[in-house]
């Protein structure tokens, strides 16, 4: 059986298509980013240009649908979707184009949906290990606790790479100030998920999605992308607070040209990397593990 999964985010809409057949074997993957969150903290709306980027990249994956013969589709869509006053035009205008059904959801089945993702073929978590795995997204974070692939506790904060942005960041590079502002907000909005990490004693954090592997692309120079160089990677904390002080030095189009940078993640990045580091400061743990299988996996598994 042939699956679909589309994963719309606050700035990416991913697909994955994949076959069951004694086992999972991915067939397709791809990631347009289209910035659909775009000033949606601001206006709690969808923007008309944002929303013709994603049908656009909507369309291109209901294409590699039908050319891939797929049977089973589901289309999720999270934060930004969560917060407009305008999802349902967007959802109905979807639907009448495209015949896609999008299924907005809430930020604790992100994070079930995130966890089953990580915790299926090719996991990165071993037997027993009490997993926190750590969804920074383009407008929402989720920090998901499991063990054995059950989990048992989920908290969805609104606090992401792009919403960040949007809020702090006026100067390219950004300043001190902004950037001492997006740490504080961090801080403030993940305290009771420190607090409960210092009870649950977490033994690995996984950290998945586009903020954490394109920090791991550009600590190893992976260029062009590779998801197997990507899958299992360590970042220490070390690391990564030399790497954020280099990005946030450099203007917007320095970092472009970076080897291993998405061009079109260049302006969110060095936020999104605050929000990992501020959890690893916060939790008191050394290092991170990136993991490839993310929500859009977890999607794929919900519907075979």
């Amino acid at each position: 059986m042939k699956i679909g999964a589309i994963d719309i985010g606050t700035n990416s809409v991913r697909l994955l298509i994949a076959e069951k057949n004694g086992g999972w074997h991915d067939l397709r993957r791809e990631l347009e980013i289209t910035r659909l969150g775009e000033d949606v903290n601001r206006t709690h709306k969808i923007k008309p240009g944002a929303m013709e980027r994603t049908l656009a990249a909507l369309s291109k994956h209901k294409d590699l649908f039908e050319r891939y013969g797929v049977e089973n589709v589901r289309v999720v869509a999270t934060s930004a979707m969560r917060d407009a006053a305008n999802s349902a035009d967007f959802i109905a205008i979807v639907k009448e184009r495209l015949g896609l059904t999008i299924e907005v959801i809430s930020g604790e089945e992100e994070g079930r949906l995130t966890f089953a993702g990580v915790a299926g073929p090719g996991s990165l978590v071993k037997p027993d290990e009490l997993a926190l795995v750590v969804d920074v997204g383009g407008g929402s974070t989720e920090y998901i606790y499991g063990r054995n692939g059950e989990v048992f506790g989920a908290t969805s904060l609104n606090i992401g790479s792009v919403r960040l942005y949007e809020l702090f960041i006026k100067h390219d590079p950004p300043l001190a100030t902004e950037l001492k502002g997006a740490r504080e907000m961090i801080r403030t909005a993940a305290m009771p998920a420190f607090e409960k990490a210092a009870v649950e004693s977490p033994d690995v954090v996984i950290a998945v999605a586009g903020t954490a592997t394109q920090i791991a692309a550009i600590y190893y120079g992976v260029e062009p992308y590779d998801p197997e160089k990507i899958h299992g990677a360590r970042i220490g904390l070390s690391e990564l607070t030399s790497l954020i002080k280099q990005l946030a030095a450099m203007p917007v189009e320095e970092r472009r040209a970076l080897k291993g940078m998405h061009p079109k993640r260049a302006d969110v990045i060095v936020t999104g990397a605050l929000i990992l580091e501020e959890t690893l400061l916060g939790l008191g743990f050394p290092e991170m593990i990136i993991s490839e299988k993310d929500i859009l996996d977890g999607i794929a598994y919900s519907i075979g």
